[in-house]
């Protein structure tokens, strides 16, 4: 039997062609994605004086310094075969208060005796939308300022930017962006006084509380801006590289956590 060699070739040709074809798309998809990530990091990329408004609410309010954590409450029927534990054993170390108290909202414990119907378990639902943002942050700091330049005076008030920004303090604001019921207001002064927060920041070095904490806005537009100290027993409380750092609410009925990546080229400076 003869075999040509122009088949041969033609054969092998038709063989590399196919994955030829799959890494050509592969590379189209990766310099679509880079296209993708380089716009949303326009603020790598683009001097401020050049940020639309959109561009800027977004970096206020979708970036990597500010979020919004969906924050889950718990309804319970009278007879629910689900309970809520009072004691420590299956509570976060860091959520126990000084007194030993846990702090830690929204557990449930399965019941001990497994011939109980679970049909009247607590249901878990999302409550509210709350936005957590990092204020310490210079493309924050910036993106407000464009916000004012051009001419955003209501969208920039509705954001609720801290109303100052301390050298030794890591600000962090908080505010709701979905209230999952009619009444929510859980950062609101009332005639009756503050709402009851615990607020703490949690990094490699330790937990440190607010040194200072200030409310502003009025109903559901209100708004609470927390004032961390930047150093723990005297060390500095982030990292001289990227590090992170939690934050965590408790208020009377729920409670948030939000986990910040930070980058030292990013953050506002002593």
């Amino acid at each position: 039997m003869r075999i040509r060699a122009n088949s041969v070739c033609a054969h092998f040709t038709r063989l590399l062609a196919i994955p030829l074809r799959t890494l050509a798309t592969v590379v189209s998809i990766l310099i679509a994605m880079s296209a993708a990530a380089r716009a949303d990091d326009f603020w790598k990329n683009k001097p401020p004086a050049q940020w639309s408004a959109e561009q800027a609410l977004k970096l206020v309010r979708k970036s990597p310094w500010a979020r919004m954590e969906v924050v889950v409450f718990l309804q319970k029927d009278p007879e629910a075969a689900f309970s809520i534990p009072t004691g420590t054993k299956h509570c976060d170390p860091d959520a126990i208060d000084q007194n030993g108290n846990c702090m830690q909202k929204g557990r449930i414990e399965a019941p001990v005796d497994s011939s109980r119907q679970m049909d009247a378990a607590p249901m878990l639902k999302p409550w509210a939308g709350i936005l957590v943002r990092w204020e310490s942050a210079t493309p924050v700091a910036q993106a407000f300022a464009r916000l004012e330049k051009l001419g955003e005076g209501p969208a920039l008030a509705f954001q609720a930017p801290t109303p100052r920004l301390p050298a030794d303090r890591y600000v962090i604001t908080v505010k709701l962006e979905q209230a999952g019921r009619r009444g929510f207001e859980p950062f609101a002064v009332t005639p009756a006084g503050k709402p009851a927060l615990v607020a703490t920041l949690k990094t490699r070095r330790g937990i440190v509380a607010p040194r200072e904490v200030e409310f502003t806005g009025v109903g559901s537009n209100s708004s609470v801006h927390y004032f961390f100290p930047r150093t723990i027993d005297g060390a500095p409380l982030l990292g001289p590289g990227r590090d992170w750092a939690e934050f965590t609410l408790l208020g009377i009925g729920f409670a948030l956590h939000s986990k910040f990546t930070l980058d030292p080229e990013f953050l506002l400076q002593k």
